[in-house]
Formats: C-alpha cells, structure tokens, sequence
C-alpha cells in the first residue's frame, strides 16, 4: 500500500514531495534557477552549395538553428530552506515593486479623480453662472418687453387720440365744408338745402362736385334741376343724361324719374315699356314712388297689366308708403268706383291722407265731398278751409271753389237782406 501524504499547511503546495509556501510567479522562476543543472544552447548559420556544370545538376542547402535546453534536479533538504527564503526575498522585492507601482497608479488616479472632480465642480459652477446668466438674461427680456409693450399701448392711446382729434377734425370740415372734404353724399346735402333755400347758384356747384365725385343721389338730385328748368333754362337732354348715369349708379329714385321721362316722352322717344321695366324695378326695390307710378299706369290703362299687380294694390301699397300721391289717385279710383263698389269714406280717408301732405288736389277733392256730403259730414265750413289749404298751395281749382263759395255766401246774405 502507498503510504498516506500529509496534507501540506494552509498557504503552502506540495512540490517534488515537499511542502513549500503557495508560489508566484516569481518564486517559481527562483526555485527553477537554484534546481536548473545544466543549460545547453545552440546558435549557428550552416550554409552548402553544390554546383556541376553543363546541365549535370546541383543543389544548395541552407540551415539555421538556435535552441535551449536545461536539465533539472531536486535540490537537497539543506540547501531548500536558503533558496526559499532568497525566493522569498526576491519574491517581496518584486511584490515591493508591483505594489509601490500599485500604489502610483493609485496616486495618478487619484489625482485624475481629484482632478476630474475639480473640472467638475467647475463645470457645474460654469453651469450655475450661465443658468443664472440665462435667468437674468430672461428677465432682462421680459423687462424689456414688457416696456416695449407699455411703450407701445401708450402709442396706441397717443395714436388713437390723434385719429381721434383728426376725426374730429374731419367731422368738423365735413359739416362746414364737406364738398372740401369730398365726403360726396354729405355735399348734396347741402346742395339740397340750398336748393331748397332758393339758392341755385350754389345748389348746381355742390351738385357738379358731388356728381362728378360719385355720388348717385347728386347726379339724380342735380337731374331734377335741368327737368324742371331750377337755376337754368329747362333741358330734358341732360336730365335724362344725369337721371341714367345715376340710375346705372344703383339710385332708385332716380331710376323713377328716368321712368317719368320715358312715360311722358320728354327728352327721350316715348317708351311705355321702358318706363314700365324702371318702375317694376323700383317698386321691387322697396321704393314706393315706383309702385305708385305704374299703378297709375296701369289705371289709366295706357298699359295692358298682364303679369304685372292691380292698379288698385300698387296705389294702396304706395299710398300706405312714402308717396302719399298715389293716395290722390287711390281716392279718385274708389270714389268713381273703377277700384270695386263705390266707397266715398274709403275714398275720403285716402283723400285726408294725402291732403295732410301737402297734396292740394286731394285737398280740393275731399273739400268737394264736404261740401256735398258724400261719404262724410256735410261741412261748408271744413270744405271752404280744405280748398282755402289748396289755394295757398297754388292749386287753382281750390282758388276757384274759394271764390265760389265766396259768392255763394254774398248773394245767400243779400237774399236775406231783401227779405
């Protein structure tokens, strides 16, 4: 039987039968040294060359070697314990080294980390100042901006009182001298009332500047000058000129004189058609001159009304509008029953209603119905004021009822004298 080996102590290895301490590499190279007996070595260039002549052949040989051999042998138990403890000391040395390098590389990355660690507190120093910097920054632009805005919102206020004051202004030249200011429509207002004032002079100058600066009531106004001969010799060409330069103009109104011209042939060929195409026009506008005007057209019968409202709706709807003339003509249809049945009332009430304003001819009408009795009270004194209110308007026939009754009242008074 083999005998049994005794386990060598804990940090030592058996080797070659002994127990030595656990080896480095270094103590292992130590030990090999003090065993190794022998070291042979080989080194050497060994070079052949043959040759024969005339194609008999040849060869070259070339051969290099270098090699090493050692032979080794136990080292006697008295010489063990000195190479171990100079393995050993070799061993420390070397362990000195490694660790005093050791402890350098840990000296340099120490001081990298240390270094690393400065140039990070510096950069987060570096980050703190531009973030603080880019606060301020910041702030600074909101400062800024916030008094460019007040800057601005205080232009705006100085701005919007300049328009104001400028508004003003303008309003002010407007009202005193507004065909100065071109504010057109307002200019034929004033030529209006100076039309109205008797002032033509004046009426035909602001009428020229705001006709020509586009205002379509002033060519239409303006025309109405020339047609009834107001301030200048009456001359239909050139009304009937203004009337469709202002009617083309988008002027209802004056689209309905155009239409009176072509019904009474003045100033153009007379066109029934024309004017009745202008009046359906004006009456579809809203415009109730229109409306009345080709109800009385129709009335009369000058016009066959095929497709086109009854007279008697077109005068009713006109009269209960703003032009109260076609009251005069609605009146004149139900009192001669041409409307439906006879209504002298109904007639009476159009009659009042156009008498009211202004219309004298209905003033005279529903004085003769006082006067008779017909559809109202009988009334000499209310018949003698409507025609006394018509013959102050110019209308003859209510001069003439005025002198009538006049007469009437002195012979009934020299009758009864006689009596």
């Amino acid at each position: 039987m083999t005998p049994a080996v005794a386990p060598c102590p804990r940090g030592q290895q058996r080797h070659e039968g002994q127990c030595v301490p656990t080896s480095s590499l270094v103590f292992e190279r130590c030990l090999e040294s003090f065993r190794k007996t022998r070291v042979e070595r080989a080194q050497g260039v060994d070079t052949e060359v043959s040759a024969t002549i005339k194609g008999q052949g040849g060869s070259v040989h070339r051969a290099r070697t270098q090699t090493e051999q050692a032979e080794y042998d136990g080292l006697p138990d008295g010489l063990m314990d000195e190479a171990i403890e100079e393995c050993r000391r070799q061993e420390q040395q070397q362990r000195s080294v490694e660790l005093e390098r050791a402890w350098a590389a840990a000296d340099r990355a120490d001081r990298q980390a240390h270094e690393a660690t400065r140039a990070l507190a510096v950069a987060r120093r570096a980050e703190r100042q531009a973030e603080r910097k880019a606060e301020q920054a910041v702030e600074h632009a909101d400062r800024v901006e916030q008094a460019l805005r007040d800057e601005l919102d205080a232009l705006r206020q100085v701005l919007a009182q300049i328009e104001d004051a400028a508004e003003q202004e303008h309003q002010r030249i407007v009202e005193r001298h507004p065909c100065t200011a071109q504010a057109w429509e307002r200019c034929a207002e004033q030529a209006l009332v100076a039309k109205r004032d008797g002032d033509y002079a004046q009426a035909h100058d602001k009428y020229r500047w705001a006709c020509e600066g586009g205002s379509a009531t002033a060519c239409g106004n303006w025309g109405v000058m020339f047609e009834h001969g107001l301030g200048v010799d009456a001359d239909r060409l050139e009304a009937r000129r203004l009337y469709a330069q202002a009617c083309d103009a988008q002027s209802v109104p004056a689209c309905v004189n155009l239409g009176v011209l072509y019904e009474q042939g003045q100033g153009v060929t007379r066109s029934l058609d024309r004017a009745v195409s202008l009046y359906v026009d004006a009456c579809e506008a809203g415009q109730m001159r229109g409306c009345g005007r080709l109800g009385r057209l129709l009335a009369t019968g000058a016009f066959p009304g095929a497709g086109l409202p009854a007279a008697s709706t077109l005068l009713e709807q006109a009269c209960d509008g703003d032009f109260v003339r076609a009251c005069l003509w609605a009146g004149q249809r139900w009192i001669e029953g041409h409307a439906g049945p006879r209504d002298p009332a109904r007639a009476a009430r159009r009659f009042r209603r156009a008498c009211e304003h202004d219309v004298p001819e209905a003033c005279v009408q529903l004085g003769h119905m006082h006067e008779l009795g017909d559809g109202v009270r009988e009334d000499p004194a209310e018949a003698t004021a409507l025609y006394h209110r018509a013959c102050q308007a110019d209308e003859p026939r209510g001069c003439a009822a005025v002198e009538r009754l006049s007469r009437r009242h002195e012979t009934g008074d020299a009758g009864l004298a006689a009596r």
